[in-house]
C-alpha cells in the first residue's frame, strides 16, 4: 500500500514538473509574444472567479499592447489576438491558411456538434453555407417571434415585481422561438417557470459538461472514465434521440402537406433541399449548431440588454418612448418596417453586444503556413490561433468604457464591432439574432419596467462566470414590473 502511494506521488510530481516546464518554456518562434500566466489563469477558471478576471489577466499580460498574447492551453501553446489590426490579418486569410482546428471524433465538443457549419472547412463549409444561409434567411419572421413574446408576457404577468433569473428566462423565450421557427415544434418552454422542459434540461446539462475546465487544461481528461464523461455520453444519446424523432416526424408531416410554400420552418426547407451526399446525421449536426447558436448566445445577448436597461433608467425611458412612437398600441407585434424604425433600441442591442459579446472567443484555427503580423512577429506553422472579441471590443484606443448606445445611431458599420465574427466566417444567424432581440425588447418595454433587485444594484459590471468561449451571467436577477397603464395611440 505504501509503495503504491509513493508510486502515485512520484508520477504526480513528474507530471507536475513536465507541465510546469511546458507552461513556462514556449517555442523560440513565439518568444516575442507576451505570455499569459497559466497557473493564475487556471486558478481563475477552475474556481470560477469570473470573466472580468480572466480578461484582466489577458489584458495585463500584453504590457506593450502588440495585440497578441500566448497561453499554454489544451496541452499546447496557443496565440490569442487582442486588437483590431491583428484581427484584420486573421479575417483576411481563408481556410487554406487558417482552417478551423479539428478535434478528435471522441472529443465531447465534436461528439455533440458533429460536422456542423462552424466546424467545417473549405468545400464542406461552402457547400453547407449555400444550403443553410438561404434556408435561415427565409424564416426571418417577426410575427412568430412576437407570438412567442406574448407567451412570455403572459408568464411575466404571473411573476410581477418578483426577481427572476434573467438568463433562465431568456433561454426559455429563445428556445420557444427556435422550436417553432426551426422545427415547427412547441417546446412548451413558456408554460410555467416551475417546470423545465425536457429538451431544454438535456441541452443545459450537455452544454455545462462540455465546458468542463478540465478539458481545457488537461487535454486527455475527456478520455478518462469519469462520472461527468459517462453522464455526457448518456445525455448526448438522449439528445440525439429527441432530434431524430423531430426530423422523422417532420418528414412525415411534409409528405402529407400539399405545397412546400405552406412550410413555415427551417427544418422543412432543409429536408426538401438536402443533396444525396447529405445524410440525416449531417442534418442533425446542422440543427444542433443552429439550436445552440440561436439559443444560448441570443439568450445571453438579451440578458445583457435587460441588465443594461435596468442599470440605466434614463436609457430605458428613452427606448420605451421610441417603442411607443413606432408602435403606439402595446399589443402590436413589430413588423419588418417597424423594426427598421426602432433605431435606438437596435443601438442599445449593439452596444450591449460590444460590452458583452456572447461569443467571447472564436474557435481555434490551425496555422498551415507562417503568418506575418508585423515586422518582428511571424506565427509559425502548426500554431493554434484564435481571436478574443472581448479584448477588441474593450480597446481603450477605439472605445470608451461607458455604455453609450448613441455611438451606433445611424451608423451600422463599425469594423471594430465584431460580436458575430467577420469575413467569410461571419455568423449566418446575425440578422435573425438582431431581429429577435429588437422584437422581444420592444414588446417587453411596452408592458414592463425593468429594474435590478436591491442586492444587485451594487454591481459595477455585469456578473459573469469563467466560461472560456461564451459568456454566461452569474446569479443575475431582474425585476419586471407591469406598467400601470397600457400604451395607447
Amino acid at each position: 500500500m505504501i509503495a503504491f502511494f509513493y508510486s502515485i506521488l512520484i508520477v504526480t510530481l513528474i507530471l507536475g514538473f513536465y507541465f510546469t516546464r511546458r507552461a513556462y518554456r514556449s517555442p523560440k518562434e513565439l518568444e516575442l509574444i507576451p505570455t499569459v500566466p497559466i497557473f493564475k489563469f487556471a486558478w481563475i477558471v477552475l474556481f470560477n472567479k469570473g470573466q472580468h478576471e480572466i480578461q484582466r489577466v489577458i489584458s495585463d499580460s500584453d504590457t506593450k499592447k502588440i495585440g497578441l498574447v500566448k497561453i499554454f492551453l489544451f496541452s499546447r501553446w496557443s496565440v490569442l489576438i487582442t486588437n483590431l489590426e491583428c484581427a484584420k490579418v486573421f479575417f483576411s486569410e481563408n481556410d487554406d491558411v487558417l482552417p478551423k482546428a479539428q478535434l478528435p471524433d471522441n472529443h465531447p465538443i465534436k461528439r455533440f456538434f458533429g460536422k456542423g457549419l462552424p466546424y467545417a472547412n473549405g468545400k464542406d463549409r461552402i457547400r453547407q453555407q449555400k444550403m443553410t444561409i438561404p434556408a435561415f434567411n427565409r424564416y426571418l419572421n417577426p410575427e412568430m417571434i412576437g407570438e412567442c413574446t406574448n407567451e412570455l408576457i403572459t408568464l411575466l404577468n404571473k411573476w410581477n415585481e418578483f426577481p427572476l433569473d434573467i438568463f433562465t428566462l431568456m433561454k426559455r423565450i429563445t428556445v420557444q422561438t427556435l422550436g417553432k421557427l426551426a422545427f415547427s415544434y412547441d417546446m412548451k418552454a413558456l408554460d410555467s417557470l416551475e417546470e423545465e422542459p425536457y429538451f431544454l434540461k438535456i441541452f443545459e446539462k450537455i452544454t455545462d459538461l462540455i465546458q468542463n475546465p478540465l478539458y481545457m487544461i488537461l487535454k486527455f481528461s475527456y478520455k478518462l472514465p469519469l462520472k461527468a464523461n459517462l453522464e455526457l455520453s448518456q445525455l448526448i444519446g438522449e439528445f440525439d434521440q429527441f432530434i431524430y424523432e423531430i426530423i422523422e416526424q417532420r418528414k412525415l408531416d411534409i409528405a402529407k402537406e400539399k405545397k412546400s410554400e405552406d412550410h413555415t420552418d427551417l427544418l422543412a426547407n432543409l429536408i426538401e433541399n438536402i443533396g444525396d451526399e447529405y445524410t440525416i446525421k449531417n442534418l442533425r449536426d446542422e440543427l444542433t449548431t443552429i439550436f445552440s447558436a440561436g439559443h444560448n448566445t441570443t439568450a445571453f445577448a438579451l440578458s445583457s440588454v435587460f441588465y443594461n436597461l435596468a442599470k440605466y433608467p434614463v436609457i430605458q425611458k428613452k427606448a420605451r418612448e421610441e417603442a411607443i412612437q413606432v408602435l403606439g398600441d402595446s399589443s402590436k407585434i413589430p413588423n419588418s418596417e417597424n423594426i427598421k424604425n426602432l433605431k435606438y433600441i437596435k443601438a442599445i442591442i449593439k452596444e450591449s453586444l460590444r460590452l458583452y459579446p456572447a461569443a467571447v472567443m472564436l474557435p481555434f484555427r490551425k496555422v498551415l503556413k507562417p503568418l506575418r503580423f508585423n515586422q518582428d512577429i511571424i506565427i509559425p506553422k502548426g500554431t493554434s490561433l484564435t481571436l478574443n472579441i472581448w479584448q477588441v471590443h474593450k480597446n481603450s484606443n477605439l472605445w470608451s468604457d461607458e455604455f453609450v448606445p448613441e455611438r451606433f445611431i445611424n451608423q451600422d458599420e463599425h469594423e471594430n464591432w465584431i460580436p458575430f465574427s467577420s469575413g467569410h466566417r461571419i455568423c449566418i444567424g446575425q440578422n435573425f439574432s438582431i431581429m429577435e432581440q429588437i422584437v422581444i425588447t420592444t414588446m417587453i418595454l411596452l408592458k414592463f419596467k425593468v429594474s435590478l433587485p436591491p442586492d444587485s444594484q451594487k454591481f459595477d459590471k455585469m456578473p459573469l462566470t469563467s466560461s472560456f468561449y461564451t459568456l454566461f451571467p452569474k446569479d443575475l436577477r431582474i425585476i419586471f414590473s407591469e406598467l400601470k397603464m397600457s400604451v395607447k395611440i
